[in-house]
């Protein structure tokens, strides 16, 4: 992935959400319709060992802004992922 800013500049919308569908490992996991464990786990691997290379190139500040904006995200994705259980028709 090229280097895009994170935010939109009029808006001040994040545009990371409109990035996924470009990606090429998102494609190749969605295109059938089916994400396996295989297919989560591989995903599970990729981001950690960006987050590991990421984690080594940082300074001690810019790596505590963004350990917090990281468990913030994750705070976010956690609390949609209640919204849509609690909205589900299913249990």
């Amino acid at each position: 992935m090229t280097e895009r800013p994170w935010f939109d500049q009029e808006t001040d919308t994040l545009l990371l959400d409109e990035y996924v569908v470009e990606m090429d490992s998102y494609k190749r996991i969605v295109e059938d319709g089916v994400i396996t464990d295989t297919e989560f786990l591989e995903q599970a691997l990729r981001v950690a060992t960006l987050l590991r290379r990421l984690e080594e190139t940082l300074s001690p500040e810019a790596k505590a802004v963004a350990t917090e904006a990281f468990g913030e995200m994750t705070v976010l994705n956690a609390l949609q992922a209640l919204r849509l259980r609690a909205s589900s028709a299913l249990p």
